[in-house]
């Protein structure tokens, strides 16, 4: 009896060892992940993943060669530049453009810099029409102050000097245009305290007070001395001759009529010829002249359908 017992406690003993080993020759091996892919930059400058043991089509030399060539720093990494001009200071001299003295601004000191505030602040009701027309085309910001207030436009650019060196910090430019000596105590503190880079460009009558406080001055005419001139435009002249007008009323109430036909287009009645019904018309323009004829065409004055010729020089 002691025998079997002890046979059916091996049996039972064997038969777990064949279980414990038939489960582990079951169980799954750890999965081992395998290392990231690097990254690098192709030849069209998007990123693409070389394995580390694989043969890639870029070498490093070639990776090398790109990395040196894009070394330029990007725009958002160039310090600032701001401008401020005191137009009425230094204004536009004649027969010379706006546009291109604020094109060679740019080209003197913009170099390692990128635009951040290009402001110009004048009476615009005061300053010549073409003036403003062309500091609108050089996209400059244009900021209007009242002539009659006194010191207003020195007011207004010492405080957006003043927002200029709260929002950006060194090494950035400031570049002003005027040779006032209000400017003194902020440009000082710009230049010792913020340690901004200051660039005056002032006309002939300029205290040394201001000149000390700037890092670079230039005088302004020698910057639009060698602008190229304007040449002066020759107002042309175009004619309409006006027929068919009745011969029966006064050359006063022809012309208010005729002025009134004519007067969204720019017409100006030089002369009227009663007795036989005609009379001219002048405008500054073909444009003008044309608009004015398809409209005055046809055109009834005083029951008379009159006529129009082709614009004339």
């Amino acid at each position: 009896m002691a025998s079997t017992s002890t046979d059916s406690k091996r049996s039972d003993t064997d038969d777990a060892h064949t279980i414990e080993s038939s489960s582990s020759d079951f169980q799954k091996p750890k999965f081992k992940f395998p290392p990231a892919p690097r990254l690098c930059k192709s030849a069209n400058n998007t990123s693409c993943s070389v394995s580390c043991h694989s043969d890639s089509s870029i070498s490093d030399g070639q990776i090398v060669k790109w990395k040196k060539r894009n070394r330029r720093k990007p725009p958002k990494l160039l310090p600032p530049i701001g401008v401020f001009w005191d137009i009425e200071n230094c204004h536009v001299p004649k027969n010379k453009s706006a546009s291109s003295i604020v094109q060679k601004i740019r080209e003197l000191f913009f170099d390692g810099y990128r635009e951040a505030e290009f402001i110009v602040v004048c009476d615009v009701k005061k300053e010549n029409v073409q003036v403003i027309q062309d500091l609108h085309d050089a996209q400059v910001n244009l900021i209007h102050v009242s002539s009659t207030s006194k010191n207003a436009a020195d007011e207004k650019l010492r405080q957006s000097l003043r927002r200029f060196a709260e929002t950006h910090q060194a090494p950035a430019a400031v570049v002003l245009i005027s040779g006032d000596i209000n400017f003194a105590a902020d440009l000082s503190d710009l230049r010792y305290r913020k340690k901004i880079h200051v660039i005056l460009v002032h006309n002939a009558n300029v205290a040394d007070a201001l000149i000390l406080c700037a890092n670079e001055s230039f005088l302004y005419s020698n910057i639009t001395g060698n602008l190229p001139v304007l040449k002066a435009k020759v107002p042309s002249q175009y004619e309409i001759l006006i027929s068919n007008l009745p011969t029966n009323y006064d050359k006063s109430k022809l012309k208010n009529r005729l002025k009134l036909l004519s007067d969204n287009c720019g017409g100006r009645v030089v002369d009227i010829d009663r007795e036989r019904g005609k009379a001219i018309l002048k405008f500054s323009s073909l444009d003008f002249a044309l608009r004015a004829q398809r409209r005055l065409k046809g055109e009834d004055v005083f029951g008379y359908k009159i006529g129009a010729s082709n614009p004339t020089t």
